[in-house]
């Protein structure tokens, strides 16, 4: 169990964009008033000859199995204004986010997309568009204002502080639920939690899946600006097939949750559903939590299709072909 804060960790299942983001034109220079980090002055001298502009999406939908907005990219268009070289070799890109008033971590140092060619350096004249992925926990749907910074090759850097770079402007992003979303614990106001998992299943001897063959993953997420106690959190779980009236039931799980919830802060969990599936065929999976000692509620569905079927994809309980922060990888 760990506490994680980027959303590329979250899911034991593949994400997928709902929509296609429509992207807007930002200016440099008009960040979130006040801004949060100041350029540190040492860094300006060798990239003071480049004019940057942002595009970045601005509107996202959100995506419940990512647990936020699908892997997403925002474009800093760089031109060379001087009248001699600048070298951006290595260029990467830092963000900083905000939600209310409320900062959730990014990843630092974003490079470019594997086998992208960038140039080396920028002549006088010249100019290039480096697209960095907009690497950020978004957990909760609502509006997101993001700052954008750069390092170079060469940089001194003080640390992993988007301020260790040259600020290059900002933008926000509305990030809207039009299905799942986290719920509002009743008994802890910010404290969402939401339950999904992979969309399908191989079938297994009920041995296996008493044993966790198949888990759903389980998010607490504190959305306000102070560290919160979480208190002891019990999960119940329902399985119904299609056309059944009775669920199969499992056993109440207590999670391992953490005594204290840091700002902005996400928790994950995998719980396995301990109750078989008797055959193939549609389910769905209903989670409900209980918090402290407050009555359990509803906080996600999974619909699940268990099957042999060679043409559906079985995805694995850990998380595989996405991009995991060195730090967060199990």
């Amino acid at each position: 169990m760990r506490i994680l804060n980027c959303w590329a960790a979250l899911l034991a299942a593949v994400s997928l964009s709902a929509c296609t983001p429509s992207r807007s034109h930002v200016t440099v220079g008009t960040p979130v008033s006040p801004p949060q980090f100041v350029p540190a002055a040492a860094l300006l001298g060798s990239l003071s000859d480049l004019r940057a502009t942002l595009r970045a999406p601005a509107r996202l939908a959100y995506d419940p199995q990512s647990l936020g907005a699908a892997r997403q990219f925002v474009s800093i268009s760089l031109e060379n204004v001087g009248d001699r070289g600048v070298p951006v070799a290595h260029l990467h890109a830092s963000f900083a986010t905000t939600r209310d008033g409320v900062a959730f971590p990014c990843n630092a140092h974003v490079h470019g997309p594997i086998g992208a060619i960038e140039p080396l350096r920028l002549d006088a004249g010249q100019s290039f568009t480096f697209e960095r992925a907009l690497d950020c926990t978004m957990p909760l749907p609502g509006r997101y204002d993001v700052r954008v910074w750069i390092h170079g090759a060469g940089h001194e850097e003080t640390g992993d502080r988007p301020g260790a770079g040259v600020f290059v402007g900002s933008f926000s992003v509305d990030l809207t639920a039009n299905g799942d979303a986290p719920h509002p614990v009743v008994s802890h106001v910010g404290l969402y939690a939401m339950m999904t998992g992979a969309p399908t299943s191989p079938p297994m001897t009920a041995d296996a899946w008493a044993k966790g063959g198949y888990r759903v993953v389980v998010a607490l997420v504190n959305g306000t600006q102070q560290p919160m106690a979480v208190g002891p959190c019990r999960l119940s779980l329902l399985l119904f097939r299609q056309g059944a009236p009775l669920p199969c039931t499992g056993r109440q799980e207590r999670l391992d949750e953490p005594d204290t919830l840091a700002p902005g802060g996400v928790y994950i969990v995998r719980v396995p559903v301990t109750c078989a599936p008797a055959e193939e065929g549609r389910y769905q999976i209903i989670g409900r939590l209980a918090v402290g000692s407050a009555a359990d509620a509803e906080i996600g569905r999974v619909g699940l299709l268990v099957t042999e079927s060679p043409d559906f994809l079985f995805m694995p309980v850990q998380p595989s072909g996405l991009t995991l922060p060195r730090m967060w990888m199990p």
